[in-house]
C-alpha cells in the first residue's frame, strides 16, 4: 500500500480561505489522487491541527529518520511532498497516479526560489543551472526503496526532500522528471502567493489541457497525421461514456483478430476490409493510451496489456498473411518462412531497443555521478559522439523532413501496419510479408550501426547489474555453468555474437536441406557458445546487445531444429510466438517498469527450452515428424501456461497489495 509523507514548511500553514490552509489543501489532493495513508511531519510547538496522522520532527535530519521508518514499515511506493506545495489536482495526480516501478520528482520552471536541477533524457540527474527546478513532490517506488533500505541517508544538509533525491542518485537510481507544462505549481511562503498560483492554473481550460496532452507530442508520422488528428474526439466520447483504457485495448485486439481471420482466406477483395480493420485496430491502440492520459486512469496491468497486445496483434497478422499465402497457392516453407523471419527480426529488434534505452539512461546517471567523465577515446567513440550530436539536432528540428525521415526509417509500428495493409490488399499476402521483412532488415542494419558507434561514446556497461541472469533468462542450466576463465570485457559479447552466427548458420543449413546432423551440430554449438559466459561478469560496453543476441540464438536454434524435423509450420510459428512474447514481457518491464511477472523459474530458461526443441527434432528425424510437432506444441502450451499463470498471480498480488 502506498503512503505519503508531507515534510514541514512554514508556508504550509498559510490560510487560503477561512477554514483551509495550503497543507489542508495538499492533504486533500493526495487523498483524491488515491493515497489515503498520509503522515504529516511538524516541528515542535506547532499547535495547528492537521487532517492526517501527525508526527513531531525536530529538524531536517529527524525528517529523514522518520521518512525511513515510514518508508520501510510496509510495502508500496513512498510519496514525499513539501507542505508548502500549491499545485493543481492534475499536477499532483501526475505523480501519484504513476503505479509503475519508476521513481521520479515533479519539476517545472515557475518557481525561481526552488532548487535548480539538471534534466537529461527525461531524468533528473542532480543539481544544475536551471531553468528546470524542483517542484516539491516526489515518488520513490517500492522497487527502489528496497535498494535504499541499507543505505538510507542520516544527514540531510538542511533539506530532507533534497536528501532523498541525493540518496537515489547515490545508488544510481534513474529519477524520472514529472512535468505538467502550462500548469503552474510552486512552493509558497504566504497566502497571497498561494492564491496567485491557484488563480494561474484555474484560469487554464483543464479539459482542453488534458486533451492536448493526451496526444503524444513526439509520435510517429502515420500516428500523428492519420490518427491523432481525429482520435481526441473518440477519447472524449469514450470518457463521456465512462469507458476505461483496458476495454479499448480489447476492442483493438478484436479488430486485429478479425483482420487476421480475413487474411487467412487468401487474397481477395475482402483484403480491403482487413486493411480497414487493421487501421481501426491501430486507432484504438492509440486511443487507449490517450484516454489513460486524458482521464489520468493508469494501472500497471493496463500499461502492460497495451504493450503486450501490440506485439501479439502484429504476430497474429503475420500468421494470417502466411496462412493466406498458402491458401492462395504459395509454398508453405516460403510463406511461413517469411512470417517467421519477420517475427524473429521484430523480437530481436525490440529487445535491442529496450536495452539501448537502458544503456542511454545508465550513461546519463553514471556520467552525472562523475564516474565516467573522461572524454571519448578512439575514432569509433568520437564518431559515435558526433552521431549522437547530429541525431539530437535532427530530433530537435521537430516535424521537419529530416525529423520524419529519421523517425520513419526505423519502421515504427504504425508505418509497419500501413505497409502490411496496403501491400496485402494491392499485391497479396506474400508480397506484403516480403516488403515488411526487407524494411525490418534495413531498420535493423541502420540502428545497429549507429548504436554500436554511440555505445563507444557512452562508455557504459548497461548489463553490469545483479539481475542480469534474469534478463538473460538462463534458467537452472545457466546456474550450473561454471565461471569461465575467459578474460576481457568483450568476452561475453564476442561469445554471444559467435553464437548468433552459429544459430543463423543452422537456420540456413536447415532451409537448404543440409543433413540433420549439421543443423543440430550448429544449433548445439550456438547454445554452448552463448551459455559458456552466463556467469561471467558483463562489463563490456557492447554487452547490452546480449539479451537480444540470446533471443536470436534461442529462436534460431528452435527454428532450425523444427525445419530439419519437418515440424508443422503453424506449430513452429506458434512456439516461436510464445517464446517471443515471453521475452517481450522483459522488454516491457524495462520500458514501462510495469510487468506483473515476478518470477520466471518455471519457464525453464532459454538453454533448456532450446535443448528440448533440438532433442525432439533429433528424435523425430529418427522416427516421425509428428513426434517433434507434438513436443513443439506441448512446449508452446507449457510456456504459455507458465506465462499466463505468472501474469495472473502478479496481477492478483498487486490488487491485494493495493487493497491492503
Amino acid at each position: 500500500m502506498s503512503r505519503a509523507v508531507i515534510l514541514p514548511a512554514p508556508g504550509g500553514f498559510a490560510e487560503i480561505d477561512e477554514d483551509r490552509t495550503v497543507l489542508d489543501r495538499l492533504i486533500g489532493q493526495i487523498r483524491d489522487a488515491g493515497c489515503d495513508d498520509v503522515t504529516v511531519l511538524t516541528r515542535p510547538g506547532t499547535d495547528r491541527p492537521v487532517k492526517a496522522t501527525q508526527v513531531v520532527s525536530a529538524d531536517a535530519d529527524a525528517d529523514l529518520a522518520h521518512l525511513g521508518e515510514l518508508a520501510f514499515a510496509q510495502d508500496g511506493h513512498l510519496f514525499v511532498a513539501c507542505a508548502d506545495l500549491v499545485a493543481s489536482q492534475t499536477t499532483v495526480a501526475a505523480v501519484l497516479s504513476d503505479s509503475s516501478r519508476r521513481s521520479g520528482v515533479l519539476v517545472g520552471a515557475d518557481d525561481p526560489s526552488a532548487a535548480p536541477v539538471q534534466v537529461d533524457r527525461g531524468l533528473v540527474t542532480g543539481p544544475g543551472p536551471g531553468p528546470t527546478r524542483l517542484g516539491g513532490l516526489a515518488k520513490v517506488s517500492a522497487a527502489h526503496l528496497a535498494r535504499l533500505e541499507r543505505h538510507w541517508p542520516r544527514r540531510s544538509d538542511g533539506d530532507a526532500f533534497e536528501g532523498v533525491l541525493a540518496a537515489l542518485h547515490a545508488r544510481a537510481v534513474p529519477v524520472h522528471a514529472y512535468r505538467t507544462g502550462g500548469l503552474e505549481h510552486r512552493q509558497v511562503a504566504t497566502a497571497d502567493e498561494a492564491r496567485e498560483v491557484i488563480a494561474a492554473f484555474e484560469a487554464v481550460d483543464m479539459d482542453a489541457w488534458r486533451l492536448k496532452h493526451a496526444v503524444k507530442h513526439d509520435d510517429d508520422l502515420f500516428a500523428t497525421y492519420a490518427v491523432s488528428t481525429w482520435s481526441p474526439k473518440v477519447v472524449k466520447l469514450a470518457a463521456r461514456l465512462g469507458w476505461t483504457p483496458t476495454p479499448i485495448t480489447w476492442v483493438s485486439i478484436v479488430l486485429a483478430v478479425g483482420a487476421a481471420a480475413i487474411f487467412t482466406t487468401g487474397w481477395s477483395p475482402w483484403y480491403l476490409a482487413a486493411a480497414a480493420l487493421m487501421y481501426l485496430s491501430f486507432v484504438f491502440d492509440c486511443v487507449d493510451g490517450q484516454l489513460a492520459r486524458y482521464t489520468q486512469n493508469f494501472s500497471p496491468f493496463g500499461g502492460w496489456l497495451d504493450m503486450m497486445a501490440d506485439r501479439s496483434k502484429e504476430f497474429l497478422l503475420y500468421a494470417g498473411l502466411a496462412a493466406g499465402a498458402v491458401a492462395g497457392g504459395a509454398p508453405a516453407p516460403a510463406a511461413w518462412g517469411l512470417a517467421i523471419a519477420a517475427l524473429v527480426v521484430q523480437a530481436v529488434r525490440h529487445t535491442a531497443d529496450a536495452w539501448y534505452g537502458v544503456l542511454l539512461d545508465t550513461a546519463v546517471v553514471r556520467q552525472a555521478r562523475r564516474r565516467e567523465s573522461a572524454p571519448p577515446a578512439g575514432r569509433a567513440a568520437h564518431l559515435g559522439e558526433r552521431l549522437a550530436t547530429a541525431s539530437e539536432q535532427v530530433i530537435g528540428a521537430h516535424r521537419s523532413p529530416l525529423y520524419w525521415a529519421k523517425r520513419t526509417i526505423v519502421a515504427p509500428v504504425g508505418e509497419r501496419w500501413l505497409l502490411l495493409a496496403v501491400a496485402a490488399a494491392a499485391f497479396g499476402p506474400q508480397a506484403a510479408l516480403t516488403a515488411l521483412l526487407a524494411w525490418q532488415l534495413l531498420a535493423l542494419g541502420y540502428t545497429t550501426a549507429g548504436r554500436t558507434l554511440r555505445s563507444f561514446a557512452a562508455r557504459t556497461a548497461a548489463l553490469r547489474r545483479p539481475d542480469r541472469a534474469a534478463h538473460r533468462d538462463d534458467g537452472p542450466l545457466g546456474r550450473l555453468v561454471p565461471r569461465t576463465r575467459l578474460r576481457g570485457d568483450m568476452a561475453p559479447f564476442a561469445a554471444t555474437a559467435a553464437a548468433v552466427l552459429a544459430a543463423g548458420g543452422a537456420v540456413l543449413a536447415a532451409a537448404l536441406g543440409a543433413a540433420p546432423w549439421i543443423v543440430f551440430g550448429l544449433a548445439g554449438l550456438a547454445l554452448v557458445l552463448a551459455g559458456a559466459v552466463a556467469r561471467t561478469d558483463h562489463e563490456g560496453i557492447l554487452d547490452w546487445y546480449i539479451p537480444a543476441g540470446l533471443r536470436a540464438v534461442e529462436l534460431g536454434s528452435v527454428c532450425a531444429a523444427g525445419i530439419a524435423a519437418a515440424v508443422s509450420w503453424p506449430v513452429l510459428f506458434l512456439l516461436l510466438t510464445v517464446i517471443a512474447l515471453y521475452f517481450y514481457d522483459l522488454a516491457v518491464s524495462l520500458d514501462k517498469a510495469a510487468s506483473p511477472v515476478a518470477r520466471r523459474d518455471l519457464g525453464l530458461g532459454w538453454p533448456a527450452r532450446s535443448l528440448i526443441a533440438i532433442g525432439a527434432a533429433a528424435a523425430a528425424v529418427a522416427t516421425s515428424p509428428a513426434v517433434a510437432t507434438a513436443v513443439y506444441a506441448l512446449l508452446a502450451v507449457y510456456v504459455a501456461a507458465v506465462f499466463i499463470g505468472a501474469v495472473a498471480a502478479g496481477t492478483i498480488r498487486a490488487s491485494r497489495t493495493a487493497a491492503a
